[in-house]
């Protein structure tokens, strides 16, 4: 008898382990399909995103005028997500703060204004804020230490998703 009822409890936790280990088997797949599918998301979002930057045709020191031109599919915004670095021939590397004030402060990048095409006489019209297909975002970057004459930095853009695009700057 009392074999029986040791038998029975040992059955009884064999089951409840079995069925424990295959809940949570089942919720792990869960959990790694959801992933998987948010990341061939975020990758077709990524594949459809292009950015150009274009430097100012000359440049003699004080803010930087940078175009980022919308070459993707993919309408752009959060420009707080967005990421500006500055890296200078000596090798230093400055990261770059958004503001949304019109005139960026030390080591800050503002968008400008956003126009329709890379002639930025004609500002957007449609979707006001927000970088849609084949329109151009002029950005305002202030950096410190200036570019010094003679030298040259390059300038990273990244959008929230990933994209970037590089593009050097001379101080003439």
């Amino acid at each position: 008898m009392e074999s029986l009822f040791v038998s029975l409890i040992s059955v009884a936790l064999v089951i409840v382990a079995t069925v424990t280990m295959t809940m949570s088997l089942f919720t792990a797949t869960v959990n790694v399909t959801d992933s998987w599918k948010k990341i061939e998301a975020r990758s077709e979002i990524m594949l459809h995103t292009s950015i150009q930057t274009s430097p100012p045709a000359s440049y003699n020191g004080g803010a930087i005028q940078l175009l980022v031109a919308n070459n993707g599919e993919v309408n752009l915004a959060n420009f707080d997500k967005w990421d500006v670095i500055v890296e200078y021939q000596s090798g230093q590397i400055n990261y770059l703060a958004h503001t949304a004030n019109p005139v960026p402060g030390t080591n800050e990048w503002t968008v400008a204004g956003i126009y329709l095409s890379t002639n930025t006489s004609m500002p957007e019209v449609f979707d006001i804020g927000i970088l849609n297909s084949w329109e151009t975002a002029k950005i305002v970057i202030n950096v410190d230490p200036e570019i010094g004459p003679g030298e040259s930095a390059r300038l990273t853009v990244s959008t929230d998703n990933g994209v970037t695009s590089q593009c050097i700057v001379t101080r003439y």
